[in-house]
């Protein structure tokens, strides 16, 4: 189990602050996928970010995670919009015969930032029983984040994030297979076919693979920052460190921004580009 299905963690914040995906990536997803569009399948949904823009192209669409909070996060929202072809379920990724009783039924299965949670062999095989043939299987997601043109701050980031004096220690260990651009795992042969990545490393000078952006302010990109897990994990060893917007002295992260201010001049009403990394894994099931 994973930080986000700690009842503890906030599902709210998550769906505040994090990033969206832009219709491109789903134009990507949809240009590759061949066939009916009867049903689809979202793994690992959270409080479904990633879902909603699904039922533009498939009859019905599923969202499944492990964190009833997340689900109830997501309910939340559905109850709002009244969509009768959306459904979500309480369920790991690797168990999706919980409630897609027939092989072969489903058209389509994502996974939005979440596959480097899952234990992969079990769940490409779970993937490949509920796919039809030619059904499209895509796990995607996003990693280190960049303040476009600001190198001093970026490197301020990167320490902040993965310095053995900061947040570093506190990482689960599928933040490495993320980081690593899902090379630490791939679709077996002899399921899919047809394998096709799209990489984007954010920081450098050509955007023209640019997915994943979003315009900030400095406070929400701090709000941002509070929504990692490895943050969630640091708080829980350090119960007595308060941040200030929470009525305390400041934490590591007040600390980390204060420090960000300091060198960029930036206060909490300064409009950022920011841009992450992205992957976006494609196969099709044999």
């Amino acid at each position: 189990m994973t930080t986000f299905s700690d009842d503890t963690y906030s599902s709210k914040a998550y769906s505040d602050f994090r990033p969206s995906y832009p219709p491109a990536l789903y134009t990507k997803l949809i240009d590759y996928h061949i066939g009916r569009r009867n049903l689809a399948v979202d793994l690992g949904c959270g409080p479904g970010t990633a879902t909603y823009p699904l039922t533009s192209y498939f009859t019905k669409t599923i969202g499944s995670d492990p964190s009833s909070v997340m689900i109830e996060q997501a309910r939340k929202a559905l109850a709002a919009k009244s969509q009768s072809n959306l459904q979500f379920v309480v369920s790991p990724a690797e168990k999706i015969s919980s409630y897609i009783h027939t092989p072969g039924s489903v058209d389509f299965i994502s996974a939005s930032q979440a596959a480097h949670w899952f234990q992969h062999d079990e769940w490409f095989k779970e993937c490949a029983r509920a796919l039809r043939p030619d059904g499209t299987l895509t796990y995607f997601g996003y990693s280190d984040h960049s303040y476009v043109g600001n190198k001093i701050v970026n490197d301020i980031m990167l320490d902040f994030s993965y310095g053995d004096k900061y947040l570093g220690p506190y990482w689960e260990p599928g933040r490495k297979i993320l980081r690593n651009q899902y090379r630490d795992f791939v679709p077996p042969s002899d399921l899919f076919t047809d394998v096709q990545r799209i990489e984007y490393n954010a920081g450098g000078s050509d955007i023209s693979g640019q997915l994943i952006a979003k315009v900030m302010t400095l406070d929400a990109s701090e709000s941002y920052v509070r929504t990692w897990s490895s943050f969630h994990n640091w708080r829980k060893d350090n119960p007595g460190e308060i941040a200030r917007r929470d009525g305390g002295q400041g934490d590591i992260v007040d600390r980390l921004f204060d420090r960000v201010k300091k060198v960029s001049g930036w206060t909490e009403k300064t409009i950022l580009q920011i841009e992450w990394s992205s992957i976006i894994v494609l196969a099709r099931r044999l």
